[in-house]
């Protein structure tokens, strides 16, 4: 989870658009034009998210060209250059040692490179390499250094492109490139496109199944645990709950009867004591899981935790609106959207130091949506994203990826000093997915 806040990289790629750390992927171009074309915004992209650059060029690209078409994009580069966060060589600079490949010091040479630039304080290593100057008689060699380096490139925070002149490839030499990276850049009529490899494809299949299969277990679980509470609350207010109020009733009783006027004092104090005791077990079942939410329904449960929670226990002034119509929730989507509104509204408490905070409630079609508004500080969404991957802190990405299991999603509009708006949006009845949709559903993937 630490990576998490620099997982997502812009390329600056249109085609592309965002990757990973470990992202290395092979450029087969014609012209310069072409080279220009896609390493310019390339690396603007990496300069303005603080990684360390390194641009290696060649025939027919000079490194003075390549700094003079980069600055078009990026007026400030002289300072980037100054502080040495981008360096422009010519390929013997990097790849040659006394006229010859020896691919382990290049590895060695872009290790250390990366850990030159995590010193000096950079989120990671944005490369390319012109492997125009690649003959036959380093052809071998090379390929097996791009082996190695995809095997190990995806474990750093590294994202390369390698480029390749498509006019001195063959159609050997085309499979052996894109077999030793992850995806490849192709121009076809005028247009960019990318081809992941073969391998690439089923590993991505597999990854999508996996990420279905663990979505679907989260969701299991956050049912799962709903169920448990509820089970635990009941089993509070039917046995614990009652039992203490019968015995304060009869305590009560005897305090009244006159009977025990020595143990009065004592009398009181236990009742009192057992007053709180039972305030406070009606409080947890409560908290556990709403009785309102299974007896009177979601919207006026919602209204009693926001008046009774929020308003009475910590002075936030409230607000609820509800539309009037009837909204025949299936019991697992009403459990799940009473647990959101209920995260998002300890939220409020917690964080957003607001005086007033609104909930709404409306049915659009065969869907419901719920909005939270507050008055508060606001904030930048992609900082607090950021800070909360960081932390291991997953309630607004936990509330979206259960909201798009059901169908449904999550919209946030917040800026510092401008409050914040949560809105909400389920169907009112979850779809049933049969075993035929199951089976489809395996058969995409493996395609």
């Amino acid at each position: 989870m630490q990576e998490a806040a620099n997982l997502l990289r812009k390329t600056g790629i249109d085609v592309l658009g965002d990757v990973v750390w470990g992202a290395h992927f092979c450029l087969f171009y014609r012209t310069k034009q072409d080279l220009i074309d896609i390493l310019v915004p390339y690396f603007k992209a990496g300069l303005e998210n603080n990684e360390f650059c390194i641009w290696v060029t060649a025939n027919p690209l000079t490194p003075k060209q390549a700094e003079n078409n980069l600055k078009k994009a990026v007026p400030d580069l002289d300072t980037y250059l100054k502080k040495g966060q981008i360096e422009i060589l010519p390929y013997d600079r990097l790849y040659l040692y006394r006229g010859r490949f020896d691919r382990q010091r290049v590895l060695k040479k872009w290790a250390d490179k990366l850990d030159q630039a995590i010193a000096g304080g950079y989120d990671g290593m944005r490369v390319t390499g012109n492997l125009s100057w690649v003959d036959e008689k380093v052809w071998h060699d090379f390929i097996e250094y791009e082996h190695a380096l995809n095997g190990t490139i995806d474990k750093q925070r590294i994202i390369a492109v390698c480029a390749y002149c498509l006019d001195t490839c063959g159609a050997a030499e085309i499979v052996e490139v894109v077999n030793n990276h992850q995806l490849a850049l192709i121009e076809k009529a005028d247009k960019w496109q990318f081809v992941k490899n073969a391998e690439r494809k089923r590993a991505d299949g597999e990854a999508r199944l996996y990420q279905a299969q663990l979505k679907s277990l989260a969701s299991e679980l956050s049912l799962a645990e709903e169920r448990e509470r509820r089970r635990i609350a009941t089993e509070l207010h039917d046995r614990i709950s009652q039992s203490l109020v019968i015995s304060k009733i009869k305590l009560e009783a005897l305090r009244k009867s006159g009977y025990g006027r020595k143990l009065d004092g004592a009398l009181e104090e236990i009742c009192s004591s057992l007053g709180r005791v039972i305030q406070d077990t009606r409080a947890i079942t409560v908290d556990l899981s709403s009785p309102i939410l299974y007896e009177l329904g979601f919207e006026t449960a919602v209204q009693e935790w926001l008046t009774v929670q929020v308003q009475e226990r910590h002075g936030v002034k409230t607000e609820f609106e509800d539309d009037g119509q009837v909204k025949p929730l299936d019991d697992d989507i009403r459990v799940l959207l009473f647990r959101d509104v209920r995260e998002l509204l300890i939220n409020v408490v917690k964080h957003a130091r607001a005086n007033n905070v609104k909930v709404s409630i409306k049915k659009t079609g065969s869907a419901i949506s719920v909005t939270v508004r507050d008055d508060g500080v606001g904030f930048d969404l992609a900082e607090v994203f950021s800070t909360a991957a960081k932390k291991g802190e997953f309630g607004l990405f936990s509330i979206r990826e259960r909201l798009g299991r059901l169908g449904g999603n999550l919209e946030i509009e917040s800026a510092p000093g401008c409050g914040c708006r949560v809105t909400m949006v389920a169907p009112l009845k979850q779809e049933k997915v049969s075993e035929g949709d199951k089976d489809e559903h395996k058969n995409s993937i493996s395609r």
